[in-house]
């Protein structure tokens, strides 16, 4: 699949959290795709919500800047394609992740990219395929430059 900026991408809290942490490896990789436009990033308020929540931990909070944090959850609100409102969620193998899989179905997302084994032993959720970080990579790097 060539991936253009119309493809839909939904990025996992533990995705996003990882490529701001690590400046190297796949999630920033994906982080800097959906700067340069490779893709359009899906996002909605239980995300940021989520988002917001984990990078509060004591793990976090002692090695993100608050400022880092906040200007990931602008872009999410101003540059990505935001859904309101989210369907009945589905159950997930892990229900705090069940808001996800209703985003999938709400945006009609190409990808959602997660670091969770247990919804990317789903392989797919309707019309989402779901896939490791890595595999994101993969798929970017066959569609080429920009």
């Amino acid at each position: 699949m060539r991936l253009i900026p119309d493809t839909r991408v939904i990025l996992d809290t533990n995705v996003l959290l990882s490529g701001l942490l690590v400046a190297e490896g796949a999630p920033a990789k994906l982080i800097d795709a959906w700067e340069e436009n490779r893709f359009t990033l899906v996002a909605c308020e239980e995300l940021i919500a989520e988002f917001r929540a984990v990078a509060a931990r004591p793990f976090f909070k002692a090695r993100l800047k608050a400022s880092a944090v906040e200007l990931l959850v602008s872009g999410l609100r101003d540059f990505s394609f935001f859904c309101e409102r989210l369907p009945s969620a589905p159950k997930a193998p892990d229900p705090k992740d069940s808001f996800l899989l209703a985003l999938a179905e709400a945006s009609e997302a190409d990808f959602l990219v997660t670091g969770e084994k247990e919804l990317q032993a789903l392989k797919r959720y309707k019309a989402t395929r779901i896939v490791s970080p890595a595999a994101m990579c993969r798929l970017l790097e066959q569609s080429g430059p920009q």
